[in-house]
């Protein structure tokens, strides 16, 4: 049996917990998986009893000194670490100094025995920058178990306006500034928008939505199967997104999806299972909303339906055979 330890610094980042629970549940055969939240705050990693240790946190150069330690700590133990956060698109819009910011992943990667990337399009920019060197990074796509999205009944288009719908965390990273702009050029017999989430924007975007009686700005979802339902399709206006778990929610319940041309999502949008649209572009957007107004929602759910079956499989396969190589280096 080879012991597994998961390393967090935030239990409250609620997609990588969801899908770390659900992965490691899937992953029993031959392997001991615990989750622990650690202290990276300048202090040394304690002494750790696995035989791999995987790293989830966001790594920046406050981190650097504790993974230090632990790469120290560890020896003969294995160490990966999963790049959840970020992405050429963050790299492009969020750093001034993408020389500094380079030479940071480099010396947290050049510690791991593997980089896990959770999307292609992210280990293509991990690689073709020389972040990371390709026989030490391996991509496996973000997942979680969403087979009970796929009792939502299928999409019955109804007379009147498209219902859309977008969550998440209400921060700039999402986009929803720019869906709300989008729909001011929408007109409310095309569509209604019901926006739902948590964060420091909540107030702003409710102030952005004042005066559009076809837009809704409310909290957290609390029974996600009930929410999608009530939609015709989601819209993902991320900014940027290493991978976008509410696309292969919204697939497994059968909506189409419009999404950013951006980074992960790219790969989650087939042309007839959703819409792609350019990042940060009000214009676009509102036409891409229009342009579903005419196409077959409930053919395009089916089409996103169908393709999201087997993405977690594939995703528990890559991850047995990453902890099953990583097993064999540390016993050889």
């Amino acid at each position: 049996m080879t012991d597994v330890l998961h390393l967090l610094d935030d239990a409250g980042i609620g997609g990588v917990t969801r899908c770390l629970t659900d992965q490691t549940r899937h992953l029993s055969d031959g392997f001991r998986h615990e989750i622990m939240v650690a202290d990276t705050a300048w202090s040394l990693p304690k002494r750790l009893r696995a035989d791999i240790v995987v790293v989830h946190f966001t790594v920046n150069w406050r981190k650097l000194p504790f993974m230090v330690a632990l790469r120290a700590r560890l020896g003969r133990q294995r160490l990966a670490i999963v790049e959840h956060s970020y992405t050429e698109a963050y790299e492009r819009l969020r750093v001034p100094n993408p020389r500094r910011f380079r030479a940071m992943l480099r010396m947290h990667f050049a510690l791991a025995d593997r980089v896990v990337a959770v999307s292609r399009a992210q280990a293509g920019w991990l690689a073709g920058c020389g972040i990371v060197q390709p026989h030490r990074l391996v991509a496996i796509p973000q997942a979680l178990d969403t087979s009970p999205l796929t009792a939502v009944p299928p999409l019955v288009r109804r007379d009147g306006p498209i219902r859309l719908g977008a969550y998440g965390r209400y921060v700039p990273q999402k986009g929803f500034d720019v869906l709300i702009e989008a729909m001011r050029q929408v007109h409310p017999s095309v569509a209604t928008l019901t926006l739902r989430g948590l964060g420091p924007d909540f107030q702003a975007l409710r102030s952005a939505a004042a005066g559009l009686p076809h837009v809704t700005v409310a909290g957290a979802v609390t029974d996600l199967p009930a929410y999608l339902e009530s939609l015709d399709a989601v819209v993902i206006p991320s900014r940027w997104e290493a991978f976008g778990l509410v696309a292969a929610e919204a697939r497994a319940a059968g909506r189409p999806i419009l999404a950013a041309r951006t980074d992960g999502l790219v790969e989650q949008t087939g042309p007839d299972a959703g819409i792609l649209f350019p990042s940060e572009n009000p214009a676009a957007i509102a036409a891409a909303i229009r342009g579903l107004a005419e196409r077959d929602l409930g053919a395009m759910g089916e089409q996103g339906r169908h393709a999201v079956r087997g993405e977690f499989d594939a995703t528990i396969a890559g991850w047995t055979a990453l902890l099953t190589d990583l097993t064999r280096k540390r016993a050889a």
